[in-house]
């Protein structure tokens, strides 16, 4: 459903699938057959506010190394 919400965000936003495996792909791909009914984002949008994730995806010092905020 995530892949599915990036993919409703517009036709500006493209929804790239990150998969190790292809079990992981096979898995994330019947998200490109999915549609959101027209309510289904500001649902989802109640559920997950838009800030309510934070943080850095890996703890500081490996931040830095990937040069991200440089």
């Amino acid at each position: 459903m995530a892949i599915a919400w990036v993919a409703a965000q517009g036709e500006t936003v493209v929804p790239l699938v990150g998969a190790r495996t292809r079990e992981r792909l096979a898995e994330a791909l019947p998200a490109a057959d999915l549609t959101l009914a027209s309510e289904d984002p500001a649902e989802i949008e109640k559920a997950v506010p838009a800030g309510s994730a934070r943080g850095d995806r890996y703890p500081s010092a490996f931040m830095s190394s990937l040069g991200v905020g440089n």
